[in-house]
């Protein structure tokens, strides 16, 4: 069996410029031209979004939220969202606000009590699986391309392109997915989990 090396994200800023016909780049510290900084900004937004979806590789069970010594919960910075086990708590009404949880139940973002979550996180690229990396990579190309290019012929990749790499993606988030697609665990992640991003293969 062959292995793949993961894409990195010079290879993928490098893909997304040869996507308009800008010359590769062999670094990106320091000072960039301004097409490699949009595009790195570009790739960065587009697998924001992605993640933002749940993943198998991403999300995190009975994660234990911990008070703080004023008696609130901070959240890490690479938090995109938290869901509390409404059966461990089933008083608690948690919201994401900024960097802490918010209480809509109770109007506070003081706790009674340290918090077990269902945890997204954002992850860097290079933490990513080869086919999230994939898929983020073509979306990012084709919105870079939209951006500069005019010319439709001159478009490397197409919806096709996109949708083919989002459902191998979906493949692989179900082979690592142990939580059963329609039935789910309500003591694992608090609320029927009927799977995520697989609902539809296009995401605008």
């Amino acid at each position: 069996m062959s292995i793949t090396a993961a894409t990195t994200e010079l290879e993928a800023i490098n893909i997304m410029l040869a996507a308009i016909g800008e010359a590769p780049v062999n670094k990106l510290t320091g000072t960039l031209p301004v097409d490699v900084k949009i595009a790195q900004n570009l790739l960065n937004e587009q697998s924001k979004s992605v993640q933002g979806e749940g993943w198998s590789f991403n999300t995190e069970y009975n994660v234990v939220l911990t008070r703080s010594a004023t008696n609130k919960i901070n959240l890490p910075a690479n938090v995109l969202k938290v869901d509390v086990n409404i059966h461990d708590h089933p008083q608690v009404d948690a919201v994401q606000r900024g960097l802490k949880l918010y209480d809509r139940f109770k109007h506070t973002d003081i706790f009674d009590e340290d918090l077990k979550c269902e945890v997204l996180y954002f992850l860097k690229f290079e933490e990513l699986p080869e086919p999230a990396r994939r898929y983020i990579n073509i979306k990012a190309a084709r919105v870079f391309v939209d951006r500069a290019v005019t010319d439709e012929s001159l478009r490397t990749y197409t919806q096709q392109d996109e949708t083919r790499a989002r459902a191998i993606l979906l493949d692989s988030d179900n082979e690592n997915n142990d939580t059963n697609m329609l039935i789910g665990d309500p003591a694992l992640t608090g609320r029927l989990n009927t799977f995520n991003p697989s609902s539809a293969l296009i995401r605008d």
